[in-house]
């Protein structure tokens, strides 16, 4: 298992492929009041854990890096393509996933375009 401070550089180097924000990308040790994902390595695996003021609701865990750095990226680049819809929208009445689902495909591609074609299988069709 890699150290936190192997991950949080490796994220911090994929997020600037993207220009993503820097504090969207830090990643938490510890528990927070306000639910943003945390990590635990154990001496076997990767835990990506969600909880908000002491209820857990989301326990994730894998053994693979790459694994992880989808499960951590993967919710920044989602709200940077949520932001770029609601700074380019047109029409109101549009279906904004229209925008979201392509800009997202286009950062992740940039990232890694094998997490693109992962992400492709899993959003539903617009």
């Amino acid at each position: 298992m890699e150290d936190i401070s192997v991950i949080q550089n490796e994220v911090f180097r994929l997020g600037s492929k993207i220009n993503a924000p820097h504090n969207d990308l830090i990643i938490l040790t510890k528990p927070s009041d306000y639910g943003k994902p945390y990590l635990h390595i154990s001496q076997d695996c990767y835990e990506y854990i969600c909880s908000e003021r002491g209820y857990e609701f989301s326990r994730k865990s894998t053994k693979d890096l790459d694994e992880l750095l989808y499960w951590i990226i993967y919710p920044v680049v989602h709200q940077m393509a949520v932001d770029y819809e609601v700074i380019h929208r047109v029409d109101e009445d549009d279906d904004c996933r229209k925008v979201i689902f392509p800009k997202l495909i286009e950062y992740l591609s940039k990232i890694n375009p094998l997490w693109a074609e992962r992400a492709k299988k899993d959003l539903p069709s617009v």
